[in-house]
């Protein structure tokens, strides 16, 4: 009788590990999608660019195009975030939130920005 109460705690220890491992791991890969999404929709503002290089012309980047792009992108992901330009940079940050499935304490908030810029100025 006398191990009954070391091993509830031993399978507590095994239990708590286990959700460590396996939430840790599932809000790293939620850091690693938001990070690629946000990565993309940046991409995708910045193919919102006006001008030609046949002419030697340079391309110039529309900020309300490039926004409304990569907002595009976000919503097809089906994913919370801003966009924003500056100069020949669009930023996007991206919000999503990770549902534990072990350690159900709360659910932990991903928030990620990357940016892309418009290059051959």
């Amino acid at each position: 009788m006398k191990f009954v109460p070391m091993f509830a705690m031993i399978i507590i220890a095994f239990f708590v590990m286990a959700g460590i491992v396996v939430d840790g791991g599932g809000q790293s890969q939620t850091v690693q999608e938001a990070l690629s999404i946000a990565q993309s929709a940046a991409r995708a503002g910045t193919n919102a660019a006006a001008g030609t290089s046949v002419n030697g012309d340079a391309f110039d980047l529309s900020g309300p195009m490039a926004v409304t792009a990569a907002q595009n992108y976000l919503a097809s992901a089906g994913v919370r975030g801003t966009a924003s330009v500056a100069g020949d940079t669009v930023t996007v940050t991206v919000d999503m939130t990770y549902h534990p499935h072990i350690l159900k304490i709360a659910d932990i908030p991903v928030h990620v920005t990357r940016s892309a810029r418009l290059i051959g100025n």
